[in-house]
């Protein structure tokens, strides 16, 4: 019997596996920016980074930074709504020294968060856990982390894998002009980008086997 190029196709995808139902997925939904809004070239390159991770390799997202940052935020919100409730209850002067108290407390704890997203958080926009299949050794953690500095168009990746068992830490990046992952109309080429995030990731893959 005569096969269709449709049935061609779908075979195909059947033995790409995951990779082709990530491709058909980013056919449906085609990402389109504005090339020229650094930001969000910045925002859609590393949301595709996040789905070949997660979606292709099957990865689980790990939200333990971003609740440490919600975490503090929320304490410098409970003391400002601490010195609001407490100067409604007792009027200024009494409520002078509870207020003087909260103002400072609060200061300090946007003084944790600056450091925080600087120093813990990073650029890491995901941490990403490989469950061990056997369930015996810790969860391998991968990280990505990017960069696009303003007026340039040169965007880099940093893929980062933390041994679980080891607490051995490795990383790999690729430096290349975002007109190599965008076509004239600005729509985001997932084909070719996925190549390159896979290949950062099959590279530290690979150094974790031969370790």
């Amino acid at each position: 019997p005569q096969v269709t190029v449709k049935e061609q196709e779908e075979k195909m995808a059947a033995k790409n596996g995951k990779s082709g139902l990530l491709e058909k997925r980013i056919d449906e939904k085609p990402v389109k920016i504005d090339k020229w809004d650094g930001a969000a070239v910045k925002n859609s390159l590393d949301d595709a980074a996040k789905k070949v991770l997660l979606e292709k390799y099957g990865y689980v997202e790990n939200f333990s930074l971003i609740d440490g940052r919600l975490i503090i935020c929320t304490v410098s919100c409970l003391f400002a709504i601490v010195a609001l409730v407490w100067d409604y209850l007792h009027p200024f002067p009494e409520s002078k020294p509870v207020l003087a108290c909260c103002v400072i407390s609060y200061f300090i704890m946007m003084g944790i968060l600056t450091l925080y997203t600087s120093y813990k958080e990073k650029s890491i926009f995901l941490v990403a856990v490989q469950k061990d299949p056997t369930g015996l050794d810790p969860d391998r953690i991968w990280q990505l982390s990017s960069s696009l500095k303003r007026f340039d168009d040169q965007y880099t990746l940093r893929m980062t894998f933390i041994d679980g068992k080891k607490k051995q830490q490795r990383e790999l990046e690729f430096t290349k002009s975002v007109g190599t992952f965008f076509d004239e109309n600005g729509t985001l080429v997932m084909d070719q980008y996925e190549r390159n995030v896979s290949k950062l990731h099959d590279s530290l893959a690979m150094e974790k086997k031969l370790k």
